[in-house]
């Protein structure tokens, strides 16, 4: 049944609407009715995340039974006109082909699809606040012990793609190295570099002209790389704790197939404090090999997995410089420590740019 309104429409009103959401509820819960909804929080960012309350024919909020339809739910999609530009299918895609069968903790979806007529993606997942999980704070700490729990979740996604389906996953989620570079200018990326944002960072790493050389390195490179499916974006903000305390990974906006250190770089970068990074990073890089291999992929040798790791530094870092739509102190925080891991490795060295 086609929910009226279409697949996956731009207008918030009507995805909160009684009338879509039995539409799209009513394939896994059949005879469900909404009857009402209750906005609960609304989070604008490029995106908009918009979590609501649900209720049901005869009274019911959706609570009691644990098989029955959810009672709370977060849509979220492109619904700003002025960020509709910016959209992205892979988000919506990764929920709808390929969440089901990884073995990774990520928020139930009841619902994602991709308008073929507009090409805005939406994605309806049952609201994880109301079950209890915690969201990742940017800007509050996060030792080595959280960080080896998240690269256990980065193995098991890696492994389970390791290598295995390359063609059709690069064909449904390519490589976004190359498409990213593209999104901003060399006197644009300059600028943002010098705003303030790069503190710590030394004034040869402050380049954009070496970044853009960096990020065009790594897009061009070989095949002697393992790849498989990537989250791409995984900092702290991006992590969730679930009430019985594992963690998931959420905003799958930037997935793609890509090499494997891409995720375990920038996530060790990002999230730890600079001189914890100096003295966990090797240790944590030999954990994640090591539940690399427990789920089933094929490491590396631990020297070509250090190259990799320290080579791949400067994707997070060239994100968070072209990052606007961002609080300025989250912004700060990361591209200062990511920048700091490309200087304190010589990642350009390493790529010879």
């Amino acid at each position: 049944m086609t929910p009226p309104g279409g697949p996956a429409p731009h207008d918030e009103e009507t995805v909160l609407s009684p009338a879509w959401l039995t539409a799209v509820l009513g394939a896994r819960h059949p005879g469900a009715a909404v009857t009402g909804t209750e906005v609960t929080e609304r989070i604008e960012t490029v995106a908009t995340k918009v979590r609501f309350r649900v209720t049901y024919a005869g009274g019911a909020d959706g609570s009691g039974d644990p098989d029955g339809p959810p009672g709370a739910l977060c849509a979220k999609g492109y619904f700003d006109p002025a960020t509709r530009r910016r959209t992205s299918p892979s988000e919506a895609d990764f929920y709808r082909l390929l969440a089901p069968r990884l073995p990774v903790c990520t928020p139930p979806c009841v619902h994602a699809a991709v308008d073929g007529e507009t090409g805005h993606p939406l994605v309806v997942m049952e609201d994880l606040v109301e079950q209890g999980a915690v969201f990742g704070d940017p800007l509050a700490g996060y030792g080595p012990e959280q960080a080896a729990g998240t690269l256990d979740q980065l193995a098991a996604l890696h492994a389970a793609t390791w290598e295995s389906a390359g063609a059709s996953l690069e064909s449904s989620f390519p490589p976004r190295i190359a498409s990213l570079t593209r999104h901003m200018g060399p006197d644009q990326l300059q600028s943002q570099l010098d705003d303030g944002r790069t503190a710590g960072v030394p004034a040869p790493v402050r380049r954009a002209d070496r970044l853009t050389a960096a990020m065009a390195a790594l897009a061009a490179m070989g095949t002697g790389h393992p790849r498989c499916l990537v989250h791409g974006d995984l900092h702290t903000g991006n992590v969730y704790v679930t009430a019985d305390g594992a963690p998931g990974l959420i905003d799958w906006q930037v997935v793609q197939h890509g090499v494997w250190a891409l995720d375990v770089g920038y996530h060790l970068a990002a999230v730890l404090d600079p001189d914890e990074r100096v003295r966990s990073e090797r240790g944590l890089l030999d954990h994640y090999l090591d539940r690399l291999a427990a789920h089933g992929g094929t490491p590396p040798d631990r020297e070509a997995a250090w190259w990799a790791y320290r080579a791949h530094l400067p994707y997070g870092y060239f994100l968070w410089s072209i990052t606007r739509a961002v609080d300025r102190p989250i912004v700060e925080r990361h591209t200062a420590r990511l920048g700091q891991a490309v200087a304190w490795h010589d990642s350009f060295g390493l790529l010879g740019v």
